[in-house]
Order: C-alpha cells, then sequence, then structure tokens
C-alpha cells in the first residue's frame, strides 16, 4: 500500500498533466474559434474527462488509490495522444 505522501505526489503529477492537456484543448479553440465543445461529441466527452480530472483529483473518492490514479493516467495519456493526432496541427 502506498503511503498518503505518494497519492498526494501523484495526485500533483496528474492535475499538472490535466492542466498541459486542457492548455491544448484551449489551443485548439481558440484556432477553431469554438467557445464550447458539445459534449455529445467525441472531443467534447475527451475534454469533459480532462476536465473532470484536473477539477476532482483532490477532491473525490474517485481518485483515493493508486489504481484509480492509475487510470486516470491512462485517461491523460489517450486525450493527449487523440488531441494530438486528430486535432492540432502537426
Amino acid at each position: 500500500m502506498k503511503s498518503l505522501y505518494e497519492i498526494n505526489l501523484q495526485r500533483e503529477i496528474l492535475r499538472e498533466k490535466s492542466a498541459e492537456i486542457l492548455a491544448d484543448f484551449f489551443r485548439y479553440m481558440e484556432t477553431q474559434k469554438i467557445e464550447e465543445f458539445d459534449i455529445k461529441t467525441p472531443v467534447g466527452q475527451l475534454y469533459q474527462t480532462v476536465e473532470d480530472i484536473y477539477n476532482n483529483i483532490f477532491k473525490s473518492s474517485k481518485f483515493e488509490g493508486m489504481k484509480e490514479l492509475s487510470e486516470a493516467n491512462g485517461k491523460l495519456d489517450l486525450a493527449r495522444e487523440i488531441l494530438k493526432n486528430c486535432y492540432l496541427e502537426k
């Protein structure tokens, strides 16, 4: 079992990672002149997932253990790759 320090350190890392990805979303929105994502679209769902992690990483019980944090990390990696490969200019 990981210590509270290790869990909080991982939370901090994921918060920073999600902030970087949100910045990419905002850049995409700016270049495409999008004010708000439609949550029914794939990019809107990705945005909502990343925003949920960013906003709740320290608040929600769904991010209490290393397993949950590892899952959140995987979601962030996937969101970053999809955003980079499908939406951002290369």
